[in-house]
């Protein structure tokens, strides 16, 4: 089936003064939104990247649990050295 080329560019067009009209309402409003309203707008605009977004493969989720280990391992690390060099220092003034 192929593609009326015209109705396609019709669409386009009728899109494109959308996307304009959107972006001119958006520039009337601006600052006129409360907090409330904004933070509502950027939670909305997550839940639709989340469940855009698709599931990640089980390479990548083990990668990113790989990922995980050793960055708490690392941190565990910092922690004891931290502890180590607070408890020197301690003793050192005493």
């Amino acid at each position: 089936m192929a593609i009326d080329k015209e109705l396609y560019r019709q669409a386009f067009e009728y899109y494109r003064q959308w996307n304009e009209a959107e972006l001119i309402e958006r520039a009337r409003n601006a600052g006129k939104l409360s907090p409330q309203e904004l933070w509502q707008q950027y939670v909305d605009l997550w839940e639709f990247c989340v469940n855009l977004a698709p599931e990640p493969s089980s390479l990548q989720q083990k990668l990113r649990h790989q990922e995980l280990e050793d960055y708490y391992d690392k941190i565990q690390k910092f922690e004891a050295w931290r502890r180590d060099r607070a408890q020197k220092a301690k003793n050192a003034l005493a």
